[in-house]
């Protein structure tokens, strides 16, 4: 028999369909908006839902805000903003706080942004390449600008996305379907496959990918456990089982993966992707650099909290936050 929280991952998948004991009803609704997927659950319950007429409201922002900008500079949008309009049944069950936008030419849409009155934190020609910089105008959602897909806030040399490629395979100004997979299961593992809106996207982005472009795409970027992660948790904790991921080879997984997905399965929180990341370095001396680098980045890294003292802060803010939320 289901538990709570097995009915919510469930029903987190887009169109799935299912009748839980009615007395349960309430508490996984409650559970689904801890995972950003109440309005997916409701939806695949026959429930109205006002956090989707919310969640709607935002996005048809957003939409406005990127054909206003789309015309004045080159970009990929990414995550939320493409997933809602291409990919979801209603823009309204998928939830986001910001624009993301991949730029081809970081200092011509910093030009561009400027132009349409949007402020930036600070000077995103300055800025490492792996570094998103937030630009906010007082009529619509903020836009963070990357010039990279990879923004980690720890070390992640054990792999490397392609942006050039990304930019050859893209048309119309979206992403190919297979390097939309594989770099939703990166940004998924960045956050610690921390709410289960992640793994929905990834399952609903998989439907229209090819499984061997997406495997080969995987090996060659050095994300095969990225994407094997994602597939394990989909398949323990959502009931999905996604073709689109099955092809990527991944060696015996050690310690750390197995450590990873073991919490991962049990208790989510921000912070486990530090021993998933660990896993994907392979070698005694490629993990001694992954702690190293971690506790004391170099500058050239683009990472956010740069000194030893930032590092094990975050550790602790992270170890404070799990202690708070318990079991999940």
């Amino acid at each position: 028999m289901r538990s709570v929280d097995g009915w919510v991952g469930a029903l987190s998948v887009v169109g799935r369909r299912a009748a839980p004991p009615p007395p349960l009803v309430p508490r996984i609704l409650d559970r689904s908006r801890r995972e950003r997927t109440l309005a997916v659950v409701s939806r695949n319950l026959g429930l109205p839902c006002e956090e989707e007429r919310a969640i709607l409201g935002r996005q048809l922002l957003a939409r406005h805000q990127w054909d206003e900008i789309r015309g004045r500079l080159e970009a990929i949008p990414l995550k939320g903003l493409h997933l809602a309009h291409r990919l979801y049944p209603s823009p309204g069950l998928r939830d986001m706080g910001d624009i993301d936008l991949l730029a081809r030419d970081v200092s011509a849409a910093d030009r561009a942004l400027r132009g349409l009155g949007y402020a930036p934190e600070r000077d995103a020609r300055r800025a490492s390449p792996l570094d998103a910089v937030e630009y906010l105008r007082d009529d619509g959602l903020p836009v963070h600008l990357h010039g990279h897909v990879s923004n980690a806030s720890l070390p992640h040399f054990m792999y490397r996305v392609d942006v050039g490629e990304i930019w050859a395979a893209s048309r119309g100004g979206e992403m190919a379907p297979h390097h939309q997979v594989v770099t939703l299961c990166e940004h998924a593992l960045k956050h610690s496959f921390s709410e289960l809106i992640l793994l929905t996207d990834i399952e609903l982005a998989g439907r229209d990918a090819d499984p061997g472009l997406v495997a080969e795409t995987a090996s060659r970027w050095g994300l095969e456990r990225a994407v094997h992660y994602a597939r394990v948790l989909l398949r323990d904790l959502m009931e999905a089982e996604t073709a689109a991921l099955e092809r990527v080879p991944v060696p015996p997984p050690g310690w750390e993966g197995r450590a990873f997905l073991g919490w991962a399965r049990r208790r989510r929180w921000n912070g486990l992707s530090a021993l998933g990341f660990l896993s994907m370095a392979r070698g005694f001396r490629a993990k001694a650099r992954f702690v190293r680098e971690a506790l004391a980045p170099r500058s050239t890294e683009g990472l956010r909290t740069r000194t030893v003292a930032g590092r094990v802060g975050r550790a602790l803010e992270a170890l404070a936050t799990w202690r708070r939320r318990g079991p999940r």
